[in-house]
C-alpha cells in the first residue's frame, strides 16, 4: 500500500507569515513552487498560501508591496498523517476541494502532498524516493 509519505515532496519551503506578497511571489518563482505553508516566529504552521491566492489578490488590485502573506492566505491548513493511504489522501483532497495537503508525522511537518504528485503517479513518472543510510 502506498502512503502519503511515499509520494509527497519531503523537502518543502516554508515562508514566514509576515513576508510581503511580492516577496512570496519571488520565492515561488525562484524555488519553482506553487504553494507553501506560512510559519510564525516559532516555526509553527499558521496558514497556507498558493499561487491561486496570489492570483485572486491581484485580481482585486491588492498591493503586493504592502500586504503581508498571512492576509491573503488560507487559515484552514488541512493535514494528513504520513502513514495514510494515498486513497485516503485523495479522498480528503476531493472532499475539501484542496490541491495540497500538509503531511505530518510524530515529529511534525513531514512534507507536502499535491494533486501533481498524483498526476506523476498516474502517468508513470513517479519514482520511489531513495532513503539515506541511517535514516
Amino acid at each position: 500500500m502506498l502512503t502519503a509519505a511515499d509520494i509527497m515532496t519531503p523537502d518543502i519551503v516554508t515562508i514566514p507569515r509576515d513576508k510581503l506578497v511580492c516577496e512570496v511571489e519571488g520565492i515561488f518563482v525562484s524555488r519553482d513552487i506553487s504553494a507553501a505553508p506560512l510559519v510564525d516566529e516559532l516555526g509553527d504552521t499558521t496558514e497556507f498560501i498558493t499561487k491561486s491566492d496570489i492570483n485572486r489578490f491581484h485580481f482585486t488590485d491588492g498591493d503586493p508591496d504592502y500586504t503581508q502573506a498571512w492576509e491573503i492566505a488560507n487559515p484552514n491548513v488541512i493535514t494528513i498523517d504520513a502513514s495514510a493511504s494515498i486513497e485516503e489522501a485523495a479522498g480528503l483532497m476531493v472532499d475539501k476541494h484542496m490541491h495540497h495537503l500538509l503531511v505530518v508525522d510524530e515529529d511534525g511537518v513531514a512534507g507536502l502532498l499535491s494533486s501533481f504528485d498524483f498526476i506523476k503517479l498516474a502517468s508513470g513518472k513517479w519514482q520511489v524516493k531513495e532513503t539515506k543510510p541511517g535514516t
